[in-house]
Formats: C-alpha cells, structure tokens, sequence
C-alpha cells in the first residue's frame, strides 16, 4: 500500500477527531435535540465509511480484524441512501461505543502503515 493511499485514513481519522471534539461537550438529549449537530456528525461518518472503503478494507481488517470494517462501509451506504429512516438511538450507541475504538485502530494502522 503506497502512502498515496494513506492520505483515505488520514481523512477517516480527521473526521473522527472532528466527531470526538463536538460531542466532547455534548450529552444524548443535546445530540438527539440538535440537527445541525446530528447532520454534522453523519456527514462525517459518511465520510470515514467512504474513506476507509478507498482505502481498502481487506487492508484494514489485516491489520485490526476486531473493527468491524464492512460494517462501517455499509453504514456509510446507509447514511447516503437511507436517510429517511435512520435510527438516531442506534446511531448515538455507534458514536459512544464505537468512535473510540475506530480512532485508535486508525491510528495504529496509520503509525505502522506509513
């Protein structure tokens, strides 16, 4: 994987610091409450769902085979095209349970994929 190729990751992660440092402040009722924030984030797990899908997800799972890769891909298919029916409880458990552990990974694999 050429370095080139990085610069996918390198995007995914910047949107999910962006993400962490909006809800950094911010508790369910505010994020359930708030569309702009609401459309924020999701266009950012868009983006981290389209990132990591360019970047190449057989890659990845090598890598951190416990992030559910192909699931973040589907989400973000999700997110595109299925808007109407979003579920903002499951997706509020995604940013709580979720973000932390897909920063880290994309990090690790950034540090030792340069």
């Amino acid at each position: 994987m050429t370095s080139e190729r990085s610069i996918f990751l390198a995007h995914a992660l910047d949107c999910a610091d962006f993400i962490a440092s909006q809800l950094a402040s911010c508790d369910k009722q505010h994020f359930m409450d708030s569309r702009l924030l609401r459309d924020a984030v999701l266009r950012n797990l868009e983006v981290i769902g389209q990132a990591c899908k360019d970047y190449g997800i057989e890659r990845l799972e090598s890598t951190h085979p416990h992030i559910r890769w192909r699931r973040i891909a589907g989400f973000r298919n999700q997110l595109a095209h299925e808007y109407l029916g979003l579920d903002f409880e499951l997706v509020w458990g995604i940013l709580s349970e979720q973000l932390a552990p897909l920063r880290l990974a994309i990090t690790e694999h950034l540090d030792s994929n340069p």
